[in-house]
């Protein structure tokens, strides 16, 4: 039932992005469409703070990594994603890109001891391209990705809403973004299944999960605090399907990661 529900959506979705595509395609050769390459653009540097807090059977931690932000209509930097642009023409926007998947799983800090007898699960790097039709009503994104690091060979699409919003004389944006996500089995097994290997280690027994769809939220904001300093906030929440939470490395409904920092544009 899953697939067929993930099957509709997604092709409901590439229908309606092949459609514009195409629309843009038939005006003249796609590259010609782009916007010029923006030699005004400014690189913005910063720190991000993050309190996880995953699903897993384990206590949330903190990690505290640089980010940078870039965007000249051709390459593009968008804190833990970078890539370049296949199109961009204010209204289509076509991405090729390289993103930091931070899911993990570390069984020494697990909450039992058995779950400590299990195998880490690491974050990985996932090569992927999307889609964003940009309307007066917001974005509307699908995205395709896939580990290259070897741990999962796992594969994710997701489909989402975004939106942008200003205030306060332009000086805060608020960006919600509301989605789909689905992950095919070989991502789940790695990150929620147990092995032959780790059920006679463990004691705990085998679970293979397949497929799941995962609704998410995400909002973040930003304050210019002057011309060249921000900061910002964000809250990201996922509600985990039931082939996650059936396993047994998992003891809640919602994987939560919080963020704050500050970006200093040159």
């Amino acid at each position: 039932m899953k697939k067929h529900v993930l099957a509709a959506v997604v092709g409901m979705c590439a229908f309606s992005s092949s459609s514009a595509f195409a629309a843009s395609l038939w005006q003249q050769p796609f590259w010609q469409n782009s916007l010029p390459i923006n030699h005004e653009a400014r690189l913005k540097m910063g720190v991000n703070a993050s309190f996880n807090q995953y699903a897993y059977a384990q206590d949330g931690d903190i990690t505290v990594l640089p980010q940078a932000f870039y965007d000249n209509n051709r390459v593009y930097i968008e804190g833990a994603e970078a890539g370049v642009y296949g199109l961009k023409d204010g209204t289509n926007e076509w991405r090729v890109s390289l993103g930091y998947d931070s899911r993990s799983f570390d069984a020494g800090e697990a909450n039992t001891e058995a779950l400590r007898e299990l195998n880490d699960r690491d974050a990985s790097v996932m090569v992927g391209t999307s889609y964003m039709r940009i309307t007066p009503y917001g974005g509307f994104k699908g995205q395709i990705e896939t580990d290259v690091m070897g741990n999962s060979d796992g594969t994710t699409v997701k489909v989402a809403h975004l939106s942008k919003l200003k205030y306060a004389d332009d000086k805060v944006t608020v960006y919600p973004e509301v989605g789909l996500l689905w992950a095919d089995d070989k991502y789940n097994k790695y990150y929620y299944g147990v092995d032959a290997a780790e059920s006679a280690r463990s004691g705990i027994g085998q679970y293979t999960p397949d497929s799941s769809i995962n609704p998410y939220l995400n909002v973040s904001a930003s304050y210019d605090i002057n011309s060249h300093f921000s900061a910002f906030v964000s809250q990201y929440l996922e509600y985990m399907s039931d082939e996650q939470r059936s396993s047994p490395l998992v003891d809640s409904r919602i994987d939560s990661k919080t963020k704050v920092g500050f970006n200093y544009q040159f």
